[in-house]
Order: C-alpha cells, then structure tokens, then sequence
C-alpha cells in the first residue's frame, strides 16, 4: 500500500509539474498564411503603397522645383489647373486616340490569328516563339528601330514605297502631324498583337471540344459555334486582355518619348509624357502628381466601364 500511494503521489506530482510547464505555441492555418505574406507585403508597402500616398500629398500642395520654400498646401487647385490647361486636353485626347484605336485593332488581329493558329497542329510552338520575339525587345530599343525605320531619307519603309512604285513622295511618318500618332499606333500594334494572340490562344484551346461536338451535332455552322461557343466561354479571357492591354495603351510612355517627344506641334502628346514633361521641364511636382492622379482615376473609371459591360454581354449570351 505504501508503496501504491508512493506512485500515486508521484504521478500527481508529474501531472502538476506538467500544467505549470509553458504550452507549446501552436500556429493556427490563417495565422500561418499571415506570416507567409507579411515579408512581401511590408515590401509592396515600402516601393509601392508609401509613393503612392506621398504623390497624393504632392498633389495637394505648390511645390516648384527651384523654389522648395514656397511649399504650400493649395487644396485641390493643382488639378482644377490642370483639368483647365489646354495641353492636359490635347494630352487626353491623344490618349483616347491611340488607345481606342490601339487596343480594338490588337485585339481584333489577335482573335483572327488566335483562331487560325488553334486549328493548326503542327508547328504550333515554333509559331508560338516567333510571336513573342516583339515582345522581347525592349521598348526604347524598339522605338528607336522604327524610329529609324520610319525616316524619310534613310527608312526601310519609304525605300520600299518609292521601289515598289507606289509614289516618288513617301510620308513624312513622324514629321506629319496628321500621322505622327498613327504611326506611333502601328508600332504598337506590331509589338503588342503577339501578347493577344497568346492569351486569346490559350483561352480556346481550354474550351473542351465536347462543346464544339454537341453543337456541329445540333447542326450549328462554323459562325454559330463561334457565336455560341467560342465568345462566350472566352469571354473571362477577353475580359482580362482588354484590361491588360487597354491600361499598359493609356499610360504609353517610352515609345512616343523615344519617337516623337510628344511632337510634332505636340500632336503625339499623351497624358504620361504630360506628367512627365510637367514634373521634369517645368519643375512643377504639385501639378504633375495631380496630372497622375487624374490620369490613375480616368484609368479606374475606364476599367470599371469594361468591366460592367463585359459582365453585362456575357449574361446577354
């Protein structure tokens, strides 16, 4: 019997010795995930969130380059000027121009050629890799090669204009101001087509052939089953190219400073060179960081309209 209560006792002791013990910290799966994304989004606050709000500050103040003591805050004159200032307007006009006939020009090539290229089956992945060679070029190198291209004198283009006999007095490409914009739209048709074609592509071959069988069985033509198939489940597809692609349009830079700067007579002038030339030309901070709010807010507006009437054709279909 002693020797029972000993042991008794004993196990008593252990299992109290036991509860005072710290319990092992033990992490819940949400808690896990937070500590996963926490490095990367202290760092997404660091170079993305942290310009961000200190842009919009800029916005709200005077601040001139050469004059940093006259820093002050001027509520929302900055983009009452702006709004107001004819070369805002001619900017955005020039924006809407190249966008709205970049991006429906692109994505038209781009579903043709995607569909062509889905019912071929051989050569497919060379075809692929020679698509995206544009798109690996950077874009003040290919600025400058069709820059070169596109001169009146040296140009491969009016070469080719003047050989083939078209006429002995080409375009001044970039020096018109009537097609200075347009010739900036063609290079990036040339260089973005290829980027449609690959996402467009990839959308139609995930659509299951059963849906094309069941409709040719129903007795549905080639137009048909494109109207009836082929839109409506690529539809997300489109939605998400003509996102990409209409807001990398709107905020176009490189090209047109490379080519054009916003020349000639400031017919090519876009709302980024804008920013741009009102940040690092006239040394006005305030008034460029309010240009790049109101184009980040005229881009938010655009997409969101995209987006309701995407939404909006797919429940019509």
């Amino acid at each position: 019997m002693p020797a029972a209560s000993d042991t008794s006792r004993q196990r008593q002791e252990t299992a109290m010795h036991r509860q005072r013990l710290p319990k092992p910290f033990h992490l819940s799966n949400s808690m896990f995930g937070v500590l996963l994304i926490l490095p990367a989004f202290l760092i997404l606050l660091a170079v993305f969130i942290y310009p961000l709000l200190y842009s919009a500050y800029m916005s709200v103040h005077h601040f001139y380059l050469p004059r940093p003591q006259d820093f002050a805050f001027v509520g929302l004159t900055n983009y009452v000027d702006v709004i107001a200032s004819a070369e805002f307007q001619r900017a955005l006009g020039n924006t809407l121009i190249y966008a709205g006939v970049a991006v429906p020009v692109e994505f038209l090539f781009g579903l043709i050629l995607a569909l062509a290229l889905a019912n071929i089956t051989q050569g497919r992945g060379l075809i692929r890799m020679l698509l995206m060679l544009p798109m690996m070029l950077a874009p003040i190198v290919m600025g400058l090669m069709w820059k070169f291209m596109y001169n009146d004198q040296f140009g491969v283009i009016n070469y080719l204009i003047k050989a083939l006999g078209i006429t002995d007095r080409p375009p001044l490409w970039l020096a018109d101001p009537n097609l200075a914009l347009y010739s900036i739209v063609a290079v990036d048709v040339w260089a973005t087509t290829p980027m449609l074609i690959i996402l467009l592509l990839a959308g139609i071959l995930s659509i299951p052939t059963e849906f094309y069988e069941a409709a040719q069985i129903d007795g549905a033509d080639a137009w048909q089953r494109f109207r009836r198939v082929t839109l409506p489940l690529l539809n997300p597809v489109i939605l998400v190219a003509l996102l990409l692609r209409g807001m990398d349009a709107f905020r176009v830079f490189d090209v047109v400073y490379v080519m054009t700067k916003g020349g000639p007579a400031m017919r090519s002038d876009v709302l980024s060179y804008f920013a741009y030339r009102t940040a690092f030309t006239e040394l006005s901070i305030g008034r460029a960081a309010a240009a790049a709010w109101i184009m980040t807010a005229l881009l938010l507006v655009f997409a969101l309209l995209l987006i309701r009437a995407m939404r909006r054709e797919g429940a019509a279909v």
